[in-house]
């Protein structure tokens, strides 16, 4: 993979250890996020800059994005090639609201209230007394359940967002079996 050979020519900049092990960047598709300290983040992208042109590539820095993990204020805004590259506190990444706290709370809430107006949207098929309960609970999970989860592999949860999905979950099941 293309992002594989650039990374391997800037390896000892990019990066991050955590114990034992080195990551230095997670690549879906044609995106990629790369993992730097951040004092040496103006440095790697100034090299990154440099290594997908002789292969034809060109970078979109307006797309680009900055942005701290963990404790402390977004990074500063930082000039490639003249253009800006913003740095941020939390933005979305294939569906899923990535925030620079690591958790994932703000996701889980979002995610919920997607579902839910999907699961309002379908209130003729839950009160359909045509249909019996196995074809509804196949409609839930593949209509509502596949909204809700979409994205939770970058999920952090904590008990308390457990809880807020069960509730949820249990909510839905009320509903389609019509239980007050």
């Amino acid at each position: 993979m293309t992002i594989d050979w650039i990374l391997g020519h800037l390896a000892p900049e990019v990066g991050i250890t955590v114990g034992q092990y080195h990551f230095t960047d997670l690549a879906y598709a044609d995106d990629a996020i790369l993992m730097s300290d951040q004092l040496q983040a103006d440095s790697v992208l100034q090299s990154f800059n440099a290594f997908p042109a002789p292969l034809g590539l060109q970078l979109s820095w307006s797309k680009t994005k900055l942005q701290n993990v963990g404790e402390g204020d977004p990074p500063s805004t930082i000039l490639i090639d003249g253009v800006p590259v913003e740095g941020i506190d939390e933005f979305i990444h294939l569906g899923s609201k990535q925030s620079s706290n690591g958790y994932s709370r703000l996701d889980v809430l979002r995610r919920i209230g997607l579902a839910c107006s999907v699961m309002n949207s379908l209130q003729r098929v839950w009160k359909c007394s045509c249909l019996n309960i196995n074809t509804k609970v196949h409609l839930y999970q593949a209509l509502v359940m596949s909204v809700l989860l979409y994205g939770t592999e970058t999920w952090t949860l904590l008990a308390a967002d457990m809880k807020t999905l069960e509730s949820f979950h249990m909510r839905c099941q009320r509903q389609i079996l019509d239980i007050r």
